[in-house]
């Protein structure tokens, strides 16, 4: 039972660890209007992975989000986001299962998210960094590279190799 417990705190700790690295070590696309963040193609996992995964995802969000010019704000709303998302996520593994026709369901779920969290309310309404609704498009299409790549590619390996669900 201890071994459990400990490999899935493990799991969230290196979740959160990869997700924030990854954001910190590219701050050029992870943070403004202009982002794709290369750290969504983990965002994904959830929907494959066990609530640690949620856990882990949004707490390297929250860490990834303290070194953004936006501050307090992405902070809070961005992992609002992805505690959402991650959460949806996970809920439709738990209640679907493991569907392939759901991988492209699970990006456009997630991107659509990051779309109305990021572009419209964090970027277009408390930042004031454009128009809400066109900044909720560029944010949707945007983070929909890497939550695809992260749900036809990432998902299905970790599916496969780590002997999720």
């Amino acid at each position: 039972m201890a071994a459990k417990i400990s490999f899935k705190v493990l799991t969230a700790v290196v979740l959160a660890a990869l997700y924030a690295a990854l954001v910190i070590a590219l701050p050029s696309i992870s943070y403004g209007p202009i982002q794709v963040r290369v750290a969504d193609i983990l965002s994904p996992l959830p929907y494959v992975m066990g609530f640690e995964s949620v856990i882990g995802l949004t707490l390297g969000t929250l860490i990834a989000n303290a070194f953004s010019p936006y501050g307090i704000w992405d902070m809070t709303i961005g992992t609002l986001c992805t505690f959402t998302y991650t959460l949806i996520d996970w809920a439709l593994g738990r209640k679907v299962g493991y569907r392939k026709w759901m991988l492209p369901v699970v990006a456009v779920v997630n991107s659509l998210i990051v779309g109305l969290y990021i572009g419209y309310i964090l970027l277009g309404t408390v930042a004031g960094a454009g128009d809400p609704v066109e900044l909720f498009v560029f944010l949707t299409a945007e983070s929909l590279i890497p939550m695809a790549i992260g749900s036809l590619v990432v998902v299905p390996v970790v599916k496969r190799y780590l002997r999720y669900r």
